[in-house]
């Protein structure tokens, strides 16, 4: 985000357009049971954050569709037009509470599929996460050496 990312966000969409760009990531988590509140210890482990090798312009997030892929088997579809909150109002929520900062990262998404589970893979699975006009973001699991 620019410098006056703060500022930009007063209004409900004037924010979007000083966002840097977007980018693809893969945000992995340990199976849990409690979806909203997830122990740290299950999240936001070393490694467990992948990222995409480019920032892209802005797209129009409303019509950008995610696809996920196991092993190059489809296993999950994400249309940002159907999220709780769209782009701009969660980029004006969140800067209600925080104070935004160029190169700040505010993730999109969801990890539930419509049945409520999440995608699942273990080690020597390969993920794919795509989406229209970004190069695809591909990381293979790998056992812990523990």
């Amino acid at each position: 985000l620019a410098e006056s990312a703060q500022a930009a966000t007063k209004k409900e969409a004037g924010g979007l357009h000083r966002i840097a760009g977007c980018v693809l990531l893969n945000d992995l988590s340990l199976p849990h049971a409690s979806y909203y509140r997830p122990p740290i210890k299950f999240r936001n482990r070393d490694g467990f954050l992948g990222c995409g090798p480019a920032l892209q312009t802005l797209p129009s997030l409303d019509s950008l569709v995610l696809e996920v892929r196991i092993n190059g088997e489809s296993v999950q579809r994400v249309e940002l037009s159907t999220l709780v909150r769209d782009a701009a109002t969660l980029l004006r929520d969140v800067s209600e509470f925080t104070t935004l900062q160029a190169g700040d990262v505010l993730m999109l998404g969801t990890d539930c599929l419509a049945d409520g589970t999440r995608p699942r893979a273990k080690a020597g699975d390969r993920i794919e996460i795509s989406a229209p006009d970004f190069a695809p973001l591909v990381n293979t699991l790998v056992e812990d050496a523990a």
